[in-house]
């Protein structure tokens, strides 16, 4: 029963914090967590990066810094039956890596309703430093390693084999700049509760796949937004879209999302939410991790990504600060863990002309 009280008590007290916003365009919502997707092999197509769909202010110029980390250990699961201490028979990696990706991007308000963006990356493949702690949390949670504690630690190779023909392959460490994408939003209905918006995106093929930074091809991609203010201190969100790759292998690739967001404060939200997509790939030679477990044989390459993200967002008037952790819980079709750090500012361009500071 004093849970019961606690809990109604904490809900009510977030409700009175969130009753300052003068109605629900006005409420302290923030949007979805941006991010990238860093899961091989995901990462070389264009994902769409969670924008809300709620509508800006004309001349609005904003622009963020992201680091992501990521790291990814897949081995294949007979190996585990075939322990003679640590090695590294590289026949039995599929992807033993960490990553740090540099990300920056620019977005302008043309209008309130019409958003354009730019975002481009530099990314990192290496051995890594963390592998023993990610053990040692295992170990501690009593969770499976997967197949870490057969093979030496802070090692980088990748072979991902698939029906497609995309050589998915790294042997060496690395770093090279990504692709660059390009997207225009545009909120076309929008009222108290509801914003919808249509987002159009094109990927410029500046990245190399032989450094497992892009495709080495265009994809275009479109799709629909929706924020749903549920009470001033709640919001939903939902998108639905469809990624087009044009290297003439990889499969259409469906984008998807489901977003929470307890926002009772305006420099305050906590978010979860789901992300999900189909795989640009199939191939059999990829079995599932729990195969065994479960008694069925699961091709692991063509199942569905539903990472699930967890995070905070702080905003001082104009200054944005994010922070999230993700990874697939489901279908392993995601990093062990991918962390995503983000600082934006934003500023009006005509504003800032007007006060002379040029």
């Amino acid at each position: 029963m004093l849970k019961i009280k606690l809990t109604a008590a904490f809900f009510l007290f977030l409700l009175a914090a969130g009753v300052q916003a003068d109605d629900f365009l006005q409420t302290f919502s923030k949007g979805p967590l941006f991010g990238k997707n860093l899961y091989l092999p995901f990462l070389i197509h264009y994902n769409f990066p969670s924008l809300p769909a709620k509508s800006g202010v004309s001349g609005d110029l904003q622009y963020h810094f992201s680091i992501y980390y990521g790291q990814d250990a897949n081995y294949r699961p007979y190996t585990l039956y075939e322990y003679q201490g640590r090695q590294y028979n590289k026949n039995y990696v599929l992807s033993d890596y960490e990553s740090c990706t540099a990300e920056i991007g620019v977005s302008y308000n043309i209008f309130n309703e019409l958003q354009a963006g730019v975002n481009m990356r530099l990314f990192s493949y290496y051995g890594g430093f963390l592998d023993s702690f990610v053990e040692a949390f295992h170990d501690f949670f009593d969770f499976s390693g997967g197949g870490r504690e057969y093979f030496l630690q802070n090692k980088v190779y990748v072979n991902l084999p698939n029906d497609n023909g995309i050589p998915l392959y790294l042997d060496k460490e690395t770093i090279s700049f990504g692709d660059i994408d390009l997207w225009c939003r545009w909120t076309f209905l929008e009222n108290n509760h509801i914003s919808l918006a249509a987002l159009g995106a094109i990927k410029l093929p500046a990245g190399k796949l032989d450094s497992l930074s892009g495709s080495g091809y265009p994809d275009i991609a479109a799709g629909l937004l929706l924020d749903y203010r549920v009470i001033r201190i709640l919001s939903l969100y939902a998108q639905a879209g469809i990624v087009i790759p044009f290297n003439g292998k990889s499969y259409p690739m469906f984008n998807g999302l489901l977003g929470l967001e307890i926002h009772p404060w305006k420099f305050f939200s906590f978010n979860l939410q789901m992300n999900i997509k189909t795989s640009p790939l199939s191939g059999s030679d990829i079995p599932f991790g729990w195969n065994e477990l479960w008694g069925v044989n699961f091709n692991q390459l063509p199942l569905p990504q539903t990472n699930v993200l967890a995070g905070i967002i702080i905003q001082i008037d104009k200054i944005r600060l994010q922070f999230y952790i993700e990874e697939d819980a489901i279908f392993n079709q995601g990093n062990d863990f991918t962390i995503g750090i983000m600082a934006s500012h934003t500023f009006n361009i005509a504003r800032f002309f007007r006060k002379g500071n040029f």
